[in-house]
Formats: structure tokens, sequence, C-alpha cells
């Protein structure tokens, strides 16, 4: 009796909370039923089809505001917004009206151009998932082919790329355990943001075993953890607290004085601990409830570990949220009535389809959070992969001859952009023969993830196939994959290759490249004075960064396609198998490298130990400390050719004592096949002269180089030759500020002299202190607090500090730690770092080899020297627009009326540029 008794009230709880929805389906104008047609609640599980007369019904937990959709193929999809107001039964009339010849034109294409592959691509992004998230690789559409793209010039505001759909995508996420139909209503991707807006009705995946249900019941709880709906339920039932969030009212950004990026030093200054009392939730009936916030909020997700770089000591998730109109409604669940009410950014603000619930999913109570899990979900494939890089290269013509010079460019490709200022900044070249022996190693600087390089090849270099070979010493932590690779022939004098037929476009891309160029003639050559404007699809100038050759016209440009940047750029979607594994025994590198072993000379000394280097007399200098078993690496050196560098350990008196020997870098052997390039070769008429690609022809005469020099800068206005700075302080602040204020504007803990970069845990001791330009080197920690606050801010003319991975780089081992440049009112560089000397006793000393140099491309030939026929004419790998604009004077030899450029590279958007354009002389283009 009991149990009929628990049975019979379970059943009369379950037709209290269950509500139905009844209605037909009919076509607009003819009044005849539309059979099979879809009807549900967007953005749930709660749906139906129409039986023969058009009619529906659905029961469930029905929210008390949705939306209700209808939708037929070949008919104008119609969603309506109900209010239950409490009622147990609604019922609906729809009228769809046929589209007029779609059906007749839809199409299914097999294959698609490449701009809307790229356009696809960022769709996925924006629509699916972020690129870093685990769960993209797990929910994919299984019909893109009814994706359109256009490019819409806007009358009032931005152009955008808008995305459409005939019929709804068909989305599998195997991660969540939905099959999802999404009715793509809007879309639309700007360069810097997007949007879209759709409906989108959930139905259950067929679990194929046990584990899989529960590995699908773990991510829905998972993602519910720390998403926007439990974040609201937790403000409506006023337990965000106990729920995970801290909740932070942030300060207007007038009120503000310049903030750092240490929580504690925010704390209670430019974020105030908001109170959940604070907020005011108001019923509006029906189950619906409006909470009012503050302001902008700041949440602290205190069960998620997340990588974040707002604050250097918070290792958590952060989120923001702000209502627009001061206010947000939400259901008896959590679920938003108005998303538009609220934006988000930070880590809710990441959430994409991949991740997105229905809004029937019901969490169990008693789920109290796997934060581990979703870190093995992660996996370590998947942390790995967002760190590769990948060099990619060219050269200034497609072959070369023994004795020639051969210049090189290129850039190189990230998983993860972000990451680009904390991987390496040294690239390995190697040159091999078709026997797999290396004939050549180069190395070269990555400069802003730019590469610029070249060798002279042997004059006794046998004719032959050869191939370049590009890699960092951290790409050998990942498959082969990962290094580049680039046949080069190497043909007799007197023979040119001759590309065989291809059906190679000239021209890719949503990068428009336009060109004017004019000739004229000097009394010793000519110049054809070049002009390049960049344009993006909207028509809009557009920055870019490229590798511009320029060839006389009878020198082929390309003997392949293959080896291209939009070729390269495909190994971006090749992600680790998800079997990767690595010890990631080879750091990066951030210049110059020296490694070894440290051995102690004295009894019970440890092999741990600070290790100290010096190159030259102390034009780069840092320490490093070795390990238990006296393993030491320092790297960070910027030089070129080989350098003396001074290696020993210190003790407490600065004596060097024990020894130390230096490991060689072995670079990486040759693996797989060697591609070949396919070409024929031809020879050179007795009337066609050879013309040969040396540098020696041309030298600089001193009345050229004058008509490019400017008014000379001071030294110090030139900031001593160290370039730019990233931060700097000038006489407004210092005349207004104190010290510490200062200081922690330039994100500087005074405590333990770190700046906020992003290396990998190397350390070389306190920052760089320099002074009126004289260095102040080996400054132990007291030392450097010492003469920093001891100046008196407003004596100070300026500080500039040089932090960010990129442009410290100039200052080698000494600055990697960061740099501090002080200027003051009355000091001057004298007192002088001439009179410094680095005594080395005690010291090891080794040639290290550095940077390859190599010369420079003639660009400026002599003023009043005729030129000799060449084969390249124009070469720069670091050529950089200015508002979309770059030009250039190229200096042709008379005789030669037809000049070939390459331009390949980057947009500032990241779109891959090519483009091949012939100029003629006395056409004008």
């Amino acid at each position: 009796m009991r149990k009929l008794l628990f049975a019979f009230t379970f059943l009369i709880a379950q037709l209290a909370y269950s509500q139905t929805i009844t209605g037909v389906v009919k076509e607009k104008g003819s009044g005849l039923p539309l059979p099979f047609a879809n009807v549900f609640v967007n953005n749930s599980t709660l749906g139906a089809a129409t039986d023969a007369e058009g009619n529906f019904v659905i029961r469930g937990q029905i929210p008390e505001e949705f939306e209700l959709v209808a939708s037929f193929v070949g008919y104008k999809t119609v969603s309506q917004t109900i209010v239950r107001k409490g009622r147990q039964a609604v019922f609906q009339h729809f009228e769809l009206e046929l589209l007029e010849g779609n059906l007749s034109e839809v199409e299914l294409k097999s294959r698609r151009d490449k701009n809307w592959e790229r356009n696809y691509k960022r769709f996925r992004e924006v629509f699916l998932a972020v690129p870093d998230d685990p769960y993209g690789r797990d929910i994919t559409i299984e019909n893109p082919w009814v994706l359109d793209f256009e490019n819409v010039k806007s009358e009032k505001g931005f152009n955008y790329t808008k995305a459409s759909a005939d019929l709804p995508l068909r989305v599998v996420n195997q991660a969540l355990g939905y099959e999802i139909d999404y009715y793509l209503q809007d879309f639309r991707m700007l360069r810097n943001a997007s949007r879209f807006y759709g409906q989108a009705f959930y139905r259950e995946l067929q679990a194929e075993d046990s584990l899989n249900q529960k590995d699908w019941k773990d991510n829905r709880e998972l993602n519910y953890r720390n998403s926007i709906r439990h974040l609201a339920l937790s403000l409506l039932l006023r337990n965000s607290g106990v729920q995970g969030f801290d909740l932070y009212h942030n300060q207007p950004e007038s009120a503000l004085r310049n903030r750092t990026n240490d929580l504690t030093e925010e704390m209670n200054k430019s974020i105030v601990p908001l109170s959940i009392n604070a907020l005011y939730n108001k019923p509006l009936g029906n189950g619906t409830y409006r909470i009012f916030l503050p302001g902008r909020i700041e949440i602290h997700h205190r069960t998620k570990p997340w990588p974040n770089d707002y604050y250097t000591n918070y290792y958590h998730a952060i989120s923001w949220m702000d209502a627009p109109s001061g206010y947000f409604d939400v259901d008896r669940n959590g679920t938003l009535i108005n998303p538009t009410q609220l934006v988000l950014s930070g880590y809710i603000g990441r959430q994409r389809l991949a991740r997105s619930l229905p809004l029937d999913f019901v969490p169990n109570e008693n789920f109290s959070g796997l934060a581990e899990e979703l870190e093995v979900f992660q996996s370590r494939y998947i942390e790995l992969n967002a760190l590769r890089e990948k060099a990619w290269l060219t050269t200034n013509k497609p072959y070369f001859y023994p004795g020639e010079t051969l210049w090189l460019g290129g850039r190189m490709l990230y998983q993860n952009p972000i990451k680009a200022d904390s991987l390496s900044r040294v690239l390995y070249v190697d040159l091999v023969n078709s026997k797999f022996e290396k004939v050549r190693e180069e190395t070269f600087p990555i400069e802003g993830g730019r590469v610029s390089g070249g060798m002279v090849l042997d004059g006794d270099i046998p004719p032959g196939d050869y191939l370049l070979r590009a890699y960092t010493r951290w790409n050998m932590n990942f498959p082969d994959r990962d290094i580049f690779q680039l046949p080069i022939p190497v043909l007799e004098v007197g023979t040119f290759p001759v590309q065989r037929e291809s059906e190679t476009d000239t021209y890719f891309g949503e990068v428009d490249v336009r060109h004017e160029a004019r000739w004229a003639d000097s009394v010793y050559y000519r110049v054809v004075e070049l002009e390049l404007s960049f344009w993006d699809a909207y028509q809009n100038p557009l920055d870019a960064e490229f590798v511009l050759t320029a060839v006389e016209g009878k020198v082929p440009l390309e003997l392949s396609d293959s080896f291209g940047l939009e070729k390269e750029f495909a190994w971006v979607d090749y992600s680790l198998p998800e079997t990767f594994d690595s010890e990631m025994s080879h750091p990066i590198e951030y210049g110059i490298s020296v490694e070894g072993r440290f051995v102690p000379d004295r009894k019970r000394a440890s092999a741990a130990n600070r290790i100290t280097l010096v190159k030259g007399d102390m034009e780069d200098y840092g320490t490093v400390f070795s390990d238990s078993s006296g393993l030491f690496w320092a790297t960070g050196l910027q030089y070129r050719d080989t350098a003396q560098i001074a290696v020993a350990a210190l003790d407490e008196k600065l004596r060097p004592f024990g020894s130390v020997e230096l490991h060689r870098f072995q670079r990486p052997g040759f693996r797989g096949s060697f591609p070949k390039l396919d070409y024929q070769i031809s020879h050179f008429s007795a009337e066609d002269e050879f013309a040969m690609d040396v540098a020696d022809d041309y030298v600089l005469l001193e009345e050229f180089v004058k008509e490019d020099l400017t008014v000379a800068e001071s030294t110090a206005e030139r900031n001593y030759g160290y370039g730019e700075p990233n931060q700097e302080v000038g006489p407004n602040e210092l005349e207004k500020m104190t010290m510490a204020e200062i200081l922690g504007l330039l994100r500087f803990n005074i405590n333990t002299l770190k700046f906020r970069n992003y290396t990998y845990g190397e350390e070389t001791g306190s920052p760089q202190l320099i002074i009126d330009g004289v260095a102040r080197p080996y400054l132990e920690k007291d030392e450097f607090r010492e003469i920093l606050l001891g100046f008196e801010p407003s004596q100070l003319k300026s500080i500039k500090v040089y932090n960010d991975n990129i442009s410290n780089v100039v200052f080698g081992m000494a600055g990697f730690a960061g740099v501090m440049m002080i200027e003051t009112k009355n000091g001057s560089r004298t007192g002088a770092a001439e009179a410094r000397k680095f005594n080395s006793d005690g010291f090891q000393i080794f040639p290290i080899r550095g940077f390859t140099p190599f010369p420079d491309f003639p660009n400026h030939p002599p003023a009043d020297e005729f030129l000799r026929k060449k084969s390249t004419l124009y070469w720069d790998p670091l050529a950089r627009t200015q508002e979309g604009v770059f030009k250039a004077r190229i200096k042709v030899p008379f005789g030669v009326n037809e000049v070939e450029l390459r331009i390949e590279g980057l947009s500032i958007d990241g779109e891959a540029i090519y483009k091949v354009i012939r100029i003629e002389s006395g056409t004008g283009n």
C-alpha cells in the first residue's frame, strides 16, 4: 500500500510539473497541413514532428517564457515567443511560407574555393569552438556545403562577412552527446568581433556503451559548472560563494590610477569585493526573476584552474559581466530570458556551440565538480599542440650557381599565435645534398616572428639537387612534420631551369595587391619607382608583412607551387595525434645558447651553483643556476660570427672555483624522403649575357648614403642605440607621481625585482639597469633597490622599460630579465663604461659560434657606376607597409625592360598573400 501511495504521489508530481504545447502547422495561403514539419522549443531537447494533419504535441518541463520554432524544408522558418503565464497547456498555430525556387537553387558543391575555405575556418572558430578548446575536435558540421559567405559593405558601421544557410546545419557534438539542428538566422564576422543568432534543436545521441554515457554525463556537468547559467542561478539563490564564484565590482575607469597586474595591489582599488546581499533580485511572476547589477562585475572562478594574463598572481579563470540596462531576467533554473541583456567577456565568454547545453538540462544537485577531470580531458597532447611552431622560408630566386649568394627570408607559423613571444628566436638552417649529407649548417635570428639571412655558396659546390631544412631547437620535441624543407637546385654555369607546364595561379586570397610603377633613366642605370597598396575584401587599406623579390624578366620566379606560404599554412590544421607525448628535452632558445656541466673541486661543495657567463669584455653577461648534477643552460646571447665566452662558477666571495665543460648542440640528422623539383635544363644562347647573384659587386658610396640621411639624433634621443622601449614614463608622470606609483605603472615588483615577462622559468638575476647610458652590471637585489629608490622622480627626465621579450632581445642575456633605462635631467654618459674592464682570472674561455654573418643584398648600388646584369634586382625579406602602402626604388641595369615581382607574406589579419606582378618598361604597369 505504501509503494502504491508513493507511485501515485510521484505521478501527481510529474503531472504538476509537466506542461503541454499543442498546435498545428499549415502552408500559408492554401491552408493545407504540413506533415512531418519540425516544431521545437528553441535551445532545448523539447520538440516533435507534425502528423499527417499537421498537428503536434510537445510535453515536458516548459519554461515560463520560450521561443517556439516551426520549420519545413523549402519553407521559411517561423518562430513565436510565448509566455505561459502559469498555464499548463499552450496552443500555437503556424503558417509557413513557401520559398519559391529554393529547392531548385540549392547547389551541393563538392569543391569550394580558397576564400570559402578560409571563411569556413573562421566560421568554425566563432560558431563551434575557440581554437584552443579541446572540445573543438569532437564537434563537427555534417553538411558544411549548405553555408555561403558574402562580404557586405555597410553604409553605417563596419563592413563584415555574412554567413547564411538555406538548410539547417547538422551539428554532432561527441563531447557532450548531442546532435543539433541549427537554423542560422544571422551570422556576421568583423575583423575583430563577431556575432550570430539562430534556433537550435537538441537530440541526445545514442551512447555506444555505459562508459560513453558516463563521459557525456560528466562532461555535461563539467560544462554546467562555471557557465553563465550556473552563475545566474547562484546569484538568484544567493549562494555564489558556495558555488565557487567570488564577485567584485569594477571601479569606473575614470576613477582609476594606472592599473597593475598584481591582484593584491588591485584589491579595494580597481576592484572592490561585492557582497551577494548587495545584488537585488525581484520576482516578476510566473517563475521569472530580475537580477539588478550595480555596474561591471568581475567574477573569479575559484574552482576553475585556468591560466590568465590579467593577474600574474591569480591562477583561476576570470570573467566579466555587464548589463547595459542595469539588469537581466532569468527563470527559476537560471536560464537567461533575453541573452542580449548581458555583455560577457573573459572565460565565461569563451562558450561556443561545442560547450552549449540545452535549456532543459538539469544538473545533478549532488554534483560537487570534478575540477581535475576536465584537465585530464584536455590531454597533454592538446597542451603541447598549442606550443608548436614551424618555419617557412623562401629565397630570392628558385635556383643558384656555385659561388652565388643565396638570400633567404620567411617567418614562423604558430599553432597558437598568442604564444609567439614566448617561443623560439633562433632558427637553424641546414643545406643537405642528395646523399643526405649536410653541406652547410647556419644559424639565424628570429625577430618578431620573421627571418632574414643568407649564405655564400662555395665556388666548388657540385651542381645537383639540394635541400634547405629549417627548424628550431624546440621543434625537435615534436614530429618531423614541424621541420620545413625547401628543394634548391644548384646548376652548372651557363644553364638555367625551365618550369614544366603548371596550372599555378599567380594570385589568391582575399587581399588585393595593387601596384603603380614608373620607369626613369639616370646616367648609369634605370630606376623603377614602385608603389604597392594592399586592400582587404571590404576595400579598406590593410597593413601587411611580406617578402619582396624582383628578378630580371627572363628569370623564373617559381619552379613549384608546393612550398609557398599558403601551402605551409595547412600545417596549422594538423594537430598532434592523441597518443603523442614528449619529454620536452629540448628547451626554447631566446638567443645563442650555452649548455654544459659544472664540476666542483671542493669537498662537500654542491654541484648546484650559480654560473656566470660573460661575453668579451662585458659586452653581455648573465647568471644561471646549475642543477644538482651540475647541468646548466643559458640562452639569450646576441651576436654574429664567433665570440669568446667566459664561464665560471663563483663562490660567496665572487671567486671562481671548480671547472666547466660545455656540450655541443647536436643538430638532427636527415630522415624521410628527399623532395625534388620537376624542371628541365636549358642553355644560354651566345647572345644572352650570363648573370650571377653575388654581393660584392655593389659598394655603398658615401655621397649616395647621404641622400637618405636625416638630421642626426643625440645618443640619448636614440635611446643609446637600443631601439624603442615597450613602456615609458615621461616628465608629466615623473613630476606628479611617487616612485612606488611609477613602478606600479611599469608593472614592476620592487620586492621580487620582476617584470611581467613570459620566459619559461629561466632566471638570469636582476633586470639590467642603465643610468644615462651607462650599464650597471651584477647588481644584487638590495643594491638594485637602493639605487632605484634613491632617485627622486621629479629629477628624472624619463624611465624606459624593455621587458616584452621582443624589445629586450637587443640586450642579450643581460636584458633577459628586463631592462630599466633611466635618464636624469643633469646626467651624461661620461664616467665611464670604457674604464670598466672584466677580470677573467679563473674563468674558462670558450669560442662559441653565434648567428651566421651574411652580406646584405645590394639594393643601393653606387650612384656613379654602371650596373652589370644580375638575376635578382631587388630583395627585401622584411618588407612592411605603412597604412597599407609600401614604396621602393628598384635600380635596373640598362637593357632590362621587364621586371617580375613576387610578393608573399601575411596581412595584419593573418591572411596569406601571394601575388606575381610583371612590370614592363614604357607600359606604366
